[in-house]
């Protein structure tokens, strides 16, 4: 089950991940802008909020296999709809309430309902499945690092399927997601671990809270740059548009590898359990930053930027692996819908914070990154106790 879900989590953030390189341009083909390009990101990732503490409940109550084909096949309809949309809107000219409306429910609502089920599912069985802080920071680094390798090939098969058609990345990521459903569906079901009735879990609770803020911290950080980067490279470097797009995809490309690299390979065999790995890998995010604000070239600003991936590689194990280690196995289901939501809400925040402190100075987000990287280092210093390996 454990390679079915990793596998199953990297071909569905890579069918994500397709469509990076023609969202821009498919949302102009379409009748769209920016602004309505954002607002629906913003809703999938507001989906993430509501439904991963859900997800989590159901885990509890019908298994982590049913919910893996429940969220998948919700995710499959809503990238079947957005296609359908996207093709039907690319032909006929649409109201552009219509095409707004229809993907806000299909790639908002729809997709990203479903796909809030795969970091849920995954992270409960990773975390059900694994005893001691070692193997549980080998088991999340895993799954870390494979949404890293995601962030390498999915916009490397995006940008290979749109030479055969803009649209094309489109139609094919319904198809691996449905794949993906069909392949899980037919496995067999792994016998479900009974899990006594407990209160529920709440975000205040203090075992997890300092987890939760110290990985708000961090995300909101990332968040804050990943929505400027583009920006930031043409204005800074004075590129034109194509160039831009290739150094911000080769930026994309190392920032996938180093932090998968950094999971799989390097958090396990940091010594301080969860503590350690979120207090340096958020004080080495905070120095790549802090490089990336002073960078004037692409030779100093790629490198920054595999510092900041190197950095969240080692602190985001530490993340999910602490917060799970700190509650009952029984809370495995809860802790993982609030790791999952906590994410999804600092990318609701984060663009749009990102863009408007951009519009102010270009190196306001990049900063602001730093000084969140730091207060996440400090925040697991003082809050967290160290874990018995």
């Amino acid at each position: 089950m454990t390679t079915t879900l990793l596998v199953s989590a990297l071909v569905v953030y890579s069918a994500q991940g397709m469509l990076v390189p023609v969202l821009a341009p498919v949302t102009r083909l379409v009748g769209l802008g920016e602004v309505d390009l954002g607002a629906v990101m913003t809703l999938s990732a507001a989906m993430l909020v509501v439904a991963g503490p859900w997800w989590g409940r159901e885990v509890d109550r019908i298994g982590v296999h049913a919910v893996l084909v429940r969220g998948l096949l919700i995710a499959t309809v809503g990238a079947v709809g957005f296609a359908v949309m996207t093709e039907f809107a690319a032909r006929e000219e649409l109201p552009r309430w219509v095409v707004l409306g229809a993907f806000a429910l299909t790639r908002g609502v729809l997709y990203g309902l479903g796909f809030a089920a795969v970091p849920v599912a995954a992270l409960t069985y990773l975390a059900s499945t694994s005893q001691g802080a070692i193997e549980r920071t080998k088991a999340m680094g895993a799954f870390g690092a494979v949404q890293g390798i995601s962030l390498v090939v999915g916009p490397a098969l995006g940008g290979l399927a749109a030479i055969g058609g803009l649209l094309l990345p489109v139609y094919l990521a319904p198809v691996l997601v449905g794949a993906t459903l069909v392949a899980v569906w037919l496995l067999p079901v792994p016998e479900r671990q009974e899990r006594p009735e407990r209160e529920r879990l709440g975000f205040r609770d203090p075992r997890v809270l300092p987890f939760l803020l110290a990985g708000g911290a961090l995300f909101l950080g990332l968040a804050l740059v990943e929505i400027i980067l583009g920006f930031l490279v043409q204005d800074r470097l004075g590129l034109s548009d194509t160039a831009t797009a290739q150094v911000v995809a080769v930026a994309g490309v190392l920032i996938g590898i180093g932090f998968a690299v950094t999971q799989a390979f390097v958090a396990p065999r940091v010594p301080g359990g969860p503590r350690a790995l979120i207090v340096v890998g958020s004080l080495v995010a905070a120095v790549g930053y802090t490089g990336a604000v002073y960078a004037s070239s692409t030779a100093t600003l790629l490198p920054a930027m595999v510092v900041v991936a190197a950095g969240l590689g080692l602190a985001v194990p530490g993340y999910n692996a602490g917060a799970t280690l700190a509650v009952e196995p029984s809370e495995h289901a809860a802790v993982a819908g609030q790791l999952s939501a906590t994410v999804g809400l600092t990318y609701v925040a984060g663009p749009v914070l990102g863009a408007g402190l951009y519009g102010f100075n270009d190196v306001a987000p990049i900063v602001g990154a730093a000084l969140l990287s730091i207060v996440a280092a400090a925040l697991a210093a003082a809050r967290l106790q160290p874990v018995a390996r």
